[in-house]
C-alpha cells in the first residue's frame, strides 16, 4: 500500500502548505472592471498583501475565516484562483458575497449546500474542495480534503488502487459525475486518516506534492 509505505514523510509534512499567490495589481484591475460600491475586495487586499502580492496558505485562509466569516471567504477567494478570474464571474461572485457568506456558514454541507456552492460562478469541484477545506468543514460528516487535478492523477494510478477503493470503482468519471466523485475521494481520505492516525490535510498535501514522484515511471496512469 503506497500511503502505508510513506506515513512517515507524510506524517512530517508540518509546514504551511497549499500557498497560493498572485498579483495584487492584477486583481485590482479586475474589480475596477465591476460597476458596484461594494469595496471589501479591496479593503481585502490593502489589509493582505505584500508589496505587488497577495499570498495566502491554507492555514491563514482558516485562521482569517475563525476570526471573521465574511473575511474569511474573501481569502477563499483570492486563494483558489490564483491565476485570477473572468470579470463576469467575480462580478457575480461580489455581487452575491452575502448568500456565499451565509452559505459557507454551515459546518456540515451535504449534497444540496455543495451544489449550491457549486453553481456560484467560477466555482468547480477542485474549487470548492479548496474552500471547503480552508474554512475547516465537513462534508456528510467527514472532513473536506482538497482534490485537483494533480491529485485524481494519483489516485487513479494502480499504484495508489488499494488506498483508493471508492475512487478505484469510478475510474476515469470524474468529469462526468464531479460530486460522487469527490464523495468517493472524501470516504477513502476518511478510512485512511482512520487507520493510519493522520488528517486530511496530511494527505491532500502528500498527494498533490510528493505522491506523483513516488510513482514509479512504469506504472499505469488514467487520465482525469
Amino acid at each position: 500500500m503506497a500511503i502505508h509505505a510513506h506515513l512517515h514523510k507524510i506524517r512530517e509534512l508540518r509546514t504551511p502548505t497549499w500557498i497560493t499567490s498572485s498579483r495584487k495589481d492584477m486583481w485590482l484591475g479586475l474589480l475596477e472592471r465591476i460597476n458596484t460600491q461594494d469595496r471589501a475586495f479591496h479593503r481585502f487586499l490593502d489589509d493582505y498583501a505584500t508589496d505587488d502580492d497577495i499570498t495566502l496558505a491554507r492555514r491563514d485562509v482558516r485562521n482569517i475565516f475563525a476570526q471573521d466569516a465574511a473575511t474569511g471567504v474573501i481569502a477563499t477567494i483570492f486563494w483558489s484562483h490564483a491565476r485570477g478570474m473572468r470579470v463576469n464571474a467575480l462580478s457575480l461572485l461580489v455581487r452575491d458575497l452575502p448568500t456565499l457568506i451565509t452559505l459557507m456558514s454551515v459546518a456540515d454541507f451535504r449534497n444540496d449546500e455543495l451544489n449550491e456552492l457549486l453553481a456560484q460562478p467560477g466555482i468547480s469541484v477542485p474549487t470548492a474542495s479548496k474552500m471547503l477545506s480552508a474554512c475547516g468543514k465537513t462534508y456528510c460528516g467527514m472532513p473536506a480534503a482538497i482534490i485537483d487535478d494533480t491529485i485524481i492523477q494519483v489516485i487513479e494510478n494502480s499504484t495508489f488502487a488499494s488506498d483508493f477503493p471508492n475512487i478505484a470503482e469510478l475510474r476515469n468519471k470524474s468529469r462526468s459525475r464531479p460530486v460522487p466523485y469527490y464523495e468517493a475521494y472524501l470516504r477513502d481520505v476518511t478510512a485512511l486518516c482512520e487507520k493510519y492516525d493522520i488528517t486530511s490535510d496530511m494527505i491532500d498535501r502528500y498527494l498533490a506534492e510528493y505522491a506523483l514522484g513516488n510513482i514509479p515511471q512504469n506504472a499505469e496512469l488514467q487520465s482525469a
